[in-house]
């Protein structure tokens, strides 16, 4: 199981999210962006040891940002992400992980003159 891609299929098959938007990138936004949208990015990951070595516990976090036109339209897509994700446990290729909400920060980009909300996430799995 790839954590990434179970994120982004736990994401836009949530009827909430769905009905907003299924476009849902990973690390970047294509070119002329149609809005709103959703970009996954892991930044940092974590591996839990004992004393005899790994335990296979792994412990990453994720930025998962709501991209829209207006801050209210990013804010309400944010609010369904997290209701899809935050303190939710899922199970992947028999792989059980948990989601929980850690930050959000209000942001607008000048630049492509949309809004996004991001925010991080902890999520928990043990790999195989």
């Amino acid at each position: 199981m790839i954590i990434e891609s179970a994120l982004r299929a736990i994401i836009i098959a949530d009827n909430g999210v769905k009905a907003v938007t299924t476009r849902c990138y990973y690390n970047y936004i294509p070119q002329s962006p149609t809005y709103p949208l959703i970009v996954i990015q892991r930044v940092t990951g974590s591996r839990v040891h004992h004393l005899s070595g790994p335990s296979g516990a792994v412990r990453p976090r994720f930025q998962i940002e709501a991209w829209a036109e207006t801050y209210s339209a990013a804010k309400g897509l944010a609010n369904l992400i997290r209701a899809a994700l935050d303190g939710k446990e899922y199970t992947e290729d028999g792989v059980k992980f948990s989601c929980l909400s850690q930050a959000e920060i209000d942001g607008y980009e000048e630049a492509v003159n949309a809004h996004r909300i991001i925010q991080d996430y902890s999520v928990r799995y043990t790999e195989n």
